[in-house]
């Protein structure tokens, strides 16, 4: 029997929230139960949340300002406690692929506020998106988006010359992305091959459906590469 990959952190976090839909959380429980190592890192990072609520939340150190679309590499402490801030229970998130084949979980965090981004959802300047992918079989992984102004970007690996090997069952970049203030339509693509594919290919892709307005960039699901598998979505971007 092949064994069951673990349970990435961003998975516990989302149990911990409640964010997932209910067959991910069965799935992620189920494994939890057989896994004594998942167990660990469960128990650890609910501890870590509890210390977190008790002993740093009071301070209330503010954010610092970020650079506009900057990578954000954060420790793994402060990834395992994105739940803190929530005030209510969101909407059940479900993985954006088929079943079998390549999925990914894509979240926002707004002045500590964690929710799911889904395809229409609108964002704002300063918001944070993380993502997790699993990519099914496929050796490589690049992710990158066009937004209304024709800005073209590499987010993964950020700034790469070309696609990231893949090497587990689920990438998972330990940081968040920080979003500019440019507003209209962003579209942003994990695109997944058995080559590795050059950025500057991607970019001018890219560029190519921006030539076609917000219009354009909202409907192109696909682009024209020589990809196992795409996953995109599309979210709005206005001020807060």
């Amino acid at each position: 029997m092949t064994p069951q990959p673990h349970v990435s952190q961003l998975m516990l976090d989302a149990l911990a929230l409640r964010a997932l839909d209910r067959a991910s959380e069965a799935r992620v429980h189920a494994h939890l139960a057989s896994c004594a190592s998942c167990r660990d890192d469960a128990r650890i990072a609910a501890q870590l949340r509890q210390r977190f609520t008790v002993h740093v939340l009071p301070r209330g150190v503010p954010a610092r300002r970020r650079e506009r679309r900057a990578w954000l590499w954060i420790p793994p402490l402060v990834a395992a406690l994105l739940a803190i801030g929530w005030c209510s229970r969101p909407a059940p998130v479900a993985e954006l692929g088929i079943k079998g084949a390549a999925s990914w979980w894509v979240f926002a965090n707004r002045d500590g506020r964690v929710f799911a981004v889904r395809d229409g959802t609108t964002l704002a300047a300063g918001d944070r998106i993380r993502f997790t992918v699993t990519p099914a079989g496929a050796r490589y992984l690049l992710v990158a988006s066009i937004d209304g102004r024709g800005a073209a970007t590499i987010y993964y690996p950020y700034g790469g010359p070309q696609s990231a090997i893949v090497q587990a069952d689920r990438v998972e970049p330990a940081g968040s992305i920080e979003l500019d203030a440019a507003t209209g339509p962003e579209r942003i693509y994990a695109l997944l091959s058995d080559e590795p594919i050059a950025a500057d290919t991607v970019i001018a892709r890219l560029r190519a459906v921006a030539v076609g307005g917000a219009d354009a960039i909202r409907g192109a699901r696909a682009l024209e590469l020589p990809v196992r598998a795409q996953l995109s979505l599309v979210f709005e971007k206005a001020t807060p």
